[in-house]
């Protein structure tokens, strides 16, 4: 028996190192589309390619990936970025390694840059974006568009959700902010506005044509989401929640409880912002809210985990 059991454990350790082995053997690309819309937006293509990566830089933020080389050969599976969002509107940007890791990875990666749009327009955006995408000629024979995943940060949580079939309850959201006052992440300088106000179009589900087969949600914002609104996710679903995080804790909770199947949840050292990439010296400068970790922190540390858990768990249900 424990011979047996040895060479079971070999031919499995064999068989992840295989797969880990071709998970990893390509470079990163980008390129920007602007997608055509009542008003048009920018997305971010990040993909596999075998080119060599040449560093370069948006304003303040450096991007180890080539601009527009040439994909490698695929079918590649998708990963949909939706960024977060506050009173800044946020940036997919800030999520770039992550995005590069992907592509070294072998997925293709569409972010949209949101801006200021309501929850309903960014999903949207998405949607739009992944049509584009799948259209565009550098990408529609390369892209398995019945492989199709998403990451959600934050805002982009409520994104992610309401793609796969979450349907929110504002209402909810003004009374659980009315209730908790202190949790000002959720309802007044975060994602969930002023004090949970929404407007009617907010409440709007937009249609689209995205089969999701499976969400990364990063410290997401979930409160409007109850049992009811979320019993048509059936994707599989991978929580990450930051333990100082300022977001508060019954959005990880409620999930976890309302969710059809209860969600892996994993813990991460660092607040809520502990997910975006390290700040460069200027945007530290700008935006210390942001880049600052508590002392101890290792951000570099806890993105490499994520990365190699996020990639893991694509795989695996791709």
């Amino acid at each position: 028996m424990r011979a047996l059991f040895l060479a079971f454990t070999i031919l499995a350790t064999c068989s992840i190192s295989t797969v880990w082995a071709k998970a990893a053997p390509f470079r990163a690309g980008i390129a920007r589309i602007t997608v055509s819309a009542s008003t048009p937006f920018d997305t971010l293509v990040w993909y596999p390619t075998q080119a060599e990566e040449v560093a370069w830089q948006i304003g303040l933020f450096p991007i180890a990936a080539s601009r527009d080389a040439p994909i490698a050969a695929g079918p590649f599976p998708i990963v949909l970025i939706s960024h977060g969002g506050g009173k800044t509107g946020g940036s997919p940007l800030t999520l770039r390694d992550l995005s590069i890791s992907l592509a070294r990875q072998g997925f293709i990666v569409v972010a949209p840059m949101h801006g200021k749009t309501d929850l309903s327009g960014r999903m949207v955006q998405v949607d739009k974006a992944f049509n584009t995408v799948l259209a565009d000629p550098r990408f529609h024979a390369h892209a398995a568009s019945d492989k199709v995943g998403m990451l959600g940060f934050s805002l982009g949580g409520a994104v992610s959700l309401g793609l796969a079939g979450g349907v929110p309850d504002f209402k909810q959201l003004a009374s659980y902010c009315a209730a908790h006052p202190d949790d000002v992440q959720s309802c007044n300088a975060g994602p969930g506005g002023d004090k949970g106000k929404t407007s009617l179009q907010e409440t709007r589900q937009p249609a689209s044509n995205i089969a999701l087969k499976a969400l990364v949600l990063l410290d997401p914002f979930s409160i409007p989401f109850n049992r009811e609104g979320l019993k048509n996710v059936s994707a599989p679903v991978f929580l990450f929640r930051p333990r100082q995080s300022k977001l508060g804790e019954e959005n990880t909770r409620a999930l976890v409880k309302n969710l059809p199947v209860s969600p892996p949840l994993q813990y991460v050292a660092g607040g809520h912002f502990v997910f975006t990439d390290v700040c460069p010296p200027a945007l530290k400068a700008e935006a210390s809210d942001i880049c600052e970790d508590a002392k101890g922190i290792d951000r570099a540390a806890v993105h490499q985990e994520v990365e190699t858990k996020v990639g893991s768990f694509f795989r695996d249900n791709l």
